[in-house]
């Protein structure tokens, strides 16, 4: 039996189609629409968060880390992700970063 308190509404619905393409966006790109967000998605590009699917299976205590310490900023990022049908702190059980054209 599924214990369901594990997994956020967000997460519900990625596990009932697996479609958004938010998630494979980067992640300066997603924040772009909102200056004050700017650094802190570098921030976490940086580190290797490159796109939207690696930054929402951080916690909101990561992503105010990455901010550094400003929570308000943290949870500017998660609104905008809500506002996507994401949310901070996802599983993303069969997601994979998407190739890159480097080659």
């Amino acid at each position: 039996m599924a214990v369901y308190e594990l997994y956020s509404d967000a997460d519900w619905i990625w596990n009932q189609r697996q479609t958004n393409p938010v998630v494979d966006q980067d992640i300066i790109s997603f924040c772009g629409r909102s200056p004050h967000l700017i650094e802190l998605a570098f921030s976490l590009a940086d580190h290797g968060h490159t796109h939207v699917g690696h930054v929402v299976r951080l916690s909101q205590f990561t992503l105010a880390d990455f901010a550094n310490g400003d929570k308000n900023l943290a949870g500017q990022l998660r609104l905008n992700l809500q506002r996507a049908g994401l949310d901070t702190g996802m599983q993303l059980k069969g997601w994979v970063e998407p190739a890159t054209d480097d080659d």
